[in-house]
């Protein structure tokens, strides 16, 4: 199948943001990046990925609450529909496929693309196309183009996560100053920890804080992810100051907690910025994430971070009185 002219995954470490930018554009409603970070939320989020006594897994990232994510995608303009199960890898004429495939081509016979997860890796992708005869989707993902855009529905998802799909129904008209108070609304609620399930992994705030405890210690830290969950971590909070400066500018009341949010985001950002280098994605520095004197140098690092990002929440929360007022 013929790729879309002009649609195209977004560059993004947060890839569901990038597959939404994408979508936008080719809907001919485009944010920018950062608008979307901090509109949709993506900004904000954390959860260190733990799992089985080893931390810092890739998978924290996203890891988030997708059923909220309907809601707020919708304040960049588009209402959407979600499509979620749980269907393992390689089950050949599983049921429970059926239903995501026919719901996802339904969708794509209307012309509408889709974010979708899990398809050459565990990152989202736009949808674009499909075949009955191969059966399979057709997807922009950050791997297409390796080793190709088709994916086998019996492929997918490729690991033992479950299905996520989102589909653009129309656009909807938003005001401004609802979606800027949702999206101050969700920043707290993510550094609050309270952007997902409470299965045990630390989130929020408190999860960077958790973090650098872990590495203080001897806990197992997976090389890594513990990489990749840095450089997503970081290149959001970068987006999320991006986003709080542009709205002090169009909400000149607003200007002072907000530039105060800004400014505490973007230290915390920069307090990360040694360890991108100290753990590059995709090697995660070798020996560095087993050396202790290196894990102690983290440690700091991140708890600093944790302290700048305490000071942002607690701006904001001025802010979001101000909006009550």
């Amino acid at each position: 199948m013929p790729e879309i002219p002009g649609l195209k995954l977004a560059p993004n470490w947060t890839s569901a943001a990038g597959a939404l930018e994408g979508i936008l554009a080719h809907l001919g409603q485009p944010l920018p990046r950062h608008a979307i970070m901090g509109l949709t939320g993506h900004a904000w989020h954390f959860c260190l990925g733990t799992r089985g006594g080893v931390a810092a897994l890739p998978s924290g990232p996203a890891d988030l609450d997708w059923a909220a994510m309907v809601d707020r995608y919708a304040r960049t303009g588009v209402r959407w529909e979600r499509f979620a199960a749980d269907v393992p890898r390689g089950a050949t004429g599983h049921p429970g496929r059926d239903a995501p495939v026919a719901w996802a081509t339904a969708h794509l016979d209307q012309g509408r693309p889709l974010i979708g997860w899990d398809f050459h890796l565990h990152e989202h992708a736009i949808v674009y196309g499909y075949s009955h005869e191969r059966a399979g989707f057709f997807v922009h993902d950050i791997l297409s183009e390796e080793v190709g855009p088709f994916v086998p529905w019996d492929a997918w998802p490729s690991g033992v996560s479950g299905i996520e799909l989102f589909a653009p129904l129309a656009p909807v008209e938003v005001d401004p100053i609802e979606a800027v108070a949702g999206s101050l609304e969700t920043a707290v609620l993510c550094f609050d920890g309270a952007d997902g399930p409470e299965d045990g992994q630390p989130r929020g705030t408190a999860g960077l804080a958790a973090w650098a405890d872990l590495l203080d210690g001897d806990a197992e830290v997976d090389r890594a992810g513990n990489a990749y969950t840095l450089a997503v971590l970081q290149a959001a909070r970068m987006d999320g100051a991006a986003f709080l400066a542009d709205v002090a500018e169009s909400i000149p009341e607003l200007a002072p907690p907000l530039a105060a949010a800004g400014k505490a985001i973007r230290d915390e950002a920069n307090a990360m910025a040694p360890l991108i280098t100290l753990f590059p994605f995709p090697t995660g520095g070798h020996g560095n994430v087993n050396n202790p004197g290196l894990r102690r140098a983290a440690a700091m690092a991140l708890r600093r971070a944790a302290q700048h990002e305490r000071t942002a929440a607690a701006a904001i929360a001025d802010a979001l009185a101000m909006f009550a007022g």
